[in-house]
């Protein structure tokens, strides 16, 4: 596939990224590549990772990413993304990472590339049934999320799930600090859906990839399965 259009996103906080953009829109220019937002073939984003969190609406269209040194699923970082861009350009190679979406009773919440999850923001723990796929859970925790491979390493890992192979076709259910550590991460196939629901009066926060996505409460029932729409990294 040869590459005609693309699009530069840059987090407009960072003034390291601002200038980024700037030299990689020149540096695609000098080679033929359009700067369009119309009907991109490839996203460009520049700043970390919270910048490919925060462009989902691009989902679907391959991405490829600038971050820092400390950035988990970026391919390249502020001082050595031409040489990567540069190979990448000349042969692109296509990585597909699994997304996960949900439902909290009829809303539809964002695509998630990293977790999607509730918490209890108060020093109480939720009692929380969950069914997934064909397996039936109650337990109590300060909350619990649902981890794709490529969140794996983040928050899930720091929460004592397992890190994944990021093209792995499954993703982990993980309590946040799981009363008397009766619930165990768990791993299911991405072709099992899961069901949460809980049943004390408690409002729990809802997030998907870090960001808030509302109020959990009881009555309510939140649906998590892996999205039919995958995410495309570009392959260094």
């Amino acid at each position: 596939m040869r590459i005609l259009r693309a699009l530069v996103i840059a987090n407009e906080k960072k003034p390291i990224a601002q200038q980024v953009k700037k030299q990689a829109q020149e540096f695609l220019v000098s080679r033929g590549i359009r700067i369009s937002s119309s009907s991109p073939q490839l996203i460009i984003t520049v700043g970390g990772d919270g910048t490919v969190l925060f462009s989902k609406r691009y989902y679907g269209i391959p991405f490829f990413s600038i971050g820092s040194q400390t950035s988990f699923i970026c391919q390249a970082n502020f001082s050595d993304w031409r040489k990567k861009l540069s190979k990448a350009l000349r042969s692109p190679r296509l990585e597909r990472r699994l997304l996960l979406e949900a439902t909290l009773n009829s809303r539809k919440l964002p695509l998630s590339l990293n977790e999607i999850g509730i918490r209890n923001p108060e020093p109480r723990i939720l009692s929380m049934h969950l069914q997934a796929g064909s397996r039936h859970f109650a337990f109590r925790a300060d909350g619990v999320f649902f981890s794709t491979p490529t969140g794996s390493p983040a928050y899930c890992y720091s929460c004592g799930g397992k890190e994944m192979e990021k093209g792995e076709q499954r993703y982990q259910i993980v309590a946040i600090a799981p009363f008397r550590r009766i619930f165990k991460p768990t791993i299911i196939q991405a072709s099992a859906a899961c069901t949460l629901r809980i049943s004390a009066p408690d409002k729990a926060h809802l997030f998907v990839d870090g960001q808030p996505a509302g109020i959990f409460s009881k009555g309510q029932t939140l649906r998590v399965s892996a999205a039919k729409k995958k995410f495309w990294f570009v392959k260094i």
